[in-house]
């Protein structure tokens, strides 16, 4: 089971409704790749700083306090603050699990979520609404609060998770009755994720799919300095000028958010 599997299961197992399920993730899409084991800003391949970091905090070589006090955000949903970092360590010391375990990231969110009364409000909408927007501008607003107010980005990545899973189809089926030798049915075929073409992204976002714009553009003579995956104001600047080369004339294409008609153009020949 993938971890796009797992988490949207625990989440509706937890009372969160579709909708709700997949703006949460269309956040934690965002902020750590739903890569439990996220340290921010490691761009590194095979994540060296979040793996040596996780393992550091796991043996006691990071204690308690430094690792909720080192402003590092960590994990599905790049816990920094450190109140915050200080429940997901006691969360995690008492679980049983590894501290980059998907599952038990999933846990400690539900009951941050359900338990802290600062987000009562947030709790019942994940429960009960049937909007994506809305579940993910709440989440982004009140429960993660970035830098930068990226909720539609947030949004894309929502509607990607849900056109993800809707592929599989019921990922969770009854099992089937044995046949005559009394052995169980065999599992589906695995599914493969979709990782290209690369997601819709924007000014506040971190990650490969930033890194990848980053190159092409670089590739096609614009003015990036360095490919080191994070997309602020000046990248956004660069991608508006491409924007209105590639799209002249629609003005509303000028955003400076990169998603499917601008890859569309960014990687073609022409």
């Amino acid at each position: 089971m993938s971890n796009v599997q797992l988490i949207y299961k625990q989440l509706r197992d937890a009372g969160v409704s579709e909708a709700g399920a997949f703006g949460l993730m269309g956040n934690w899409m965002a902020e750590s790749g739903l890569e439990p084991g996220r340290l921010q800003g490691d761009f590194t391949q095979g994540r060296t700083y979040s793996r040596s970091y996780t393992d550091d905090v796991a043996s006691g070589r990071i204690s308690r306090s430094q690792f909720a006090r080192d402003s590092k955000g960590y994990g599905l949903a790049q816990w920094t603050y450190y109140t915050r970092k200080e429940d997901l360590y006691d969360y995690w010391n008492g679980s049983g699990k590894a501290l980059d375990d998907a599952g038990m990231q999933v846990n400690f969110a539900v009951q941050e979520l359900s338990e802290n009364g600062e987000y009562a409000g947030l709790w019942s909408v994940l429960k009960t609404t049937e909007d994506i927007w809305t579940a993910a501008d709440k989440v982004c607003r009140l429960y993660e609060r970035p830098y930068y107010n990226n909720v539609e980005a947030r949004y894309q990545y929502a509607l990607q998770l849900k056109a993800e899973l809707d592929k599989v189809g019921d990922i969770f089926p009854a099992a089937e009755p044995a046949g005559e030798t009394g052995e169980p049915s065999p599992a589906p075929a695995h599914v493969a994720e979709t990782l290209w073409p690369p997601r819709t992204v924007c000014n506040g976002m971190n990650g490969d799919d930033t890194a990848v714009l980053q190159a092409v553009l670089k590739a096609r003579g614009f003015p990036v300095h360095d490919v080191d995956g994070t997309f602020g104001s000046y990248l956004e600047g660069i991608v508006k000028e491409f924007q209105k080369s590639a799209f002249p004339g629609e003005p509303a294409e000028w955003d400076g958010i990169v998603g499917p008609k601008t890859w569309g153009k960014l990687l073609s020949q022409n």
